[in-house]
């Protein structure tokens, strides 16, 4: 990510948040983190990484003070683990 800009890096972050925590039974079930018309980038299923990303996005968001934000991504990180991260 080093050849991201901060606004880039916020748009990223930001779309990413959207995208997971829209729908909590859809993101435990297939963990979409992008889309596009082109490209849907997702986190498989078991290799503990699900977890991990939230994880990242909570620390982003920390930072910018959002802390609602960061309540709807703990409770989706809990579903996540219960369900096999």
């Amino acid at each position: 990510m080093e050849n991201i800009t901060g606004d880039e890096r916020d748009s990223l972050m930001r779309s990413s948040y959207y995208i997971i925590t829209r729908n909590f039974t859809k993101t435990v079930n297939r963990f979409i983190v992008y889309q596009d018309s082109k490209n849907t980038i997702d986190i498989p299923y078991g290799v503990g990484q699900r977890s991990k990303f939230i994880d990242v996005l909570i620390e982003y968001f920390v930072a910018l003070e959002e802390y609602e934000k960061c309540e709807s991504l703990k409770k989706l990180k809990e579903l996540v683990i219960m369900a096999g991260d």
